[in-house]
């Protein structure tokens, strides 16, 4: 299921070269998760178009966005498993 989310967030810890710390707000939208073992589960989907072999295209351009995901502290649960899924490429991608 979907999941709309809105954190606030020290502009310095959204992107490291960002200077200051300045609280800003990120907002988005979880694609998919579930709870298994008291634990999170999370995919994303992706529709970008990548050749096949692009696996690791996908993870270096969305691991910073899946990584820092505010369902851990929504949930007050542990996010043990992250994919992508890649419609172009029809596969699951694991991130962890």
């Amino acid at each position: 299921r979907e999941q709309p989310f809105v954190i606030a967030q020290k502009m310095n810890q959204i992107e490291a070269a960002w200077d200051g710390e300045e609280t800003v707000l990120v907002q988005g939208i979880i694609d998919a998760y579930f709870i298994e073992d008291d634990e999170i589960v999370l995919v994303d989907y992706k529709t970008d178009k990548v050749s096949p072999g692009g696996e690791q295209d996908l993870i270096d351009l969305y691991h910073i966005q899946l990584e820092d995901y505010a369902l851990e502290r929504m949930l007050q649960k542990k996010v043990k498993e992250t994919y992508i899924y890649s419609f172009t490429l029809r596969k699951m991608i694991p991130l962890s």
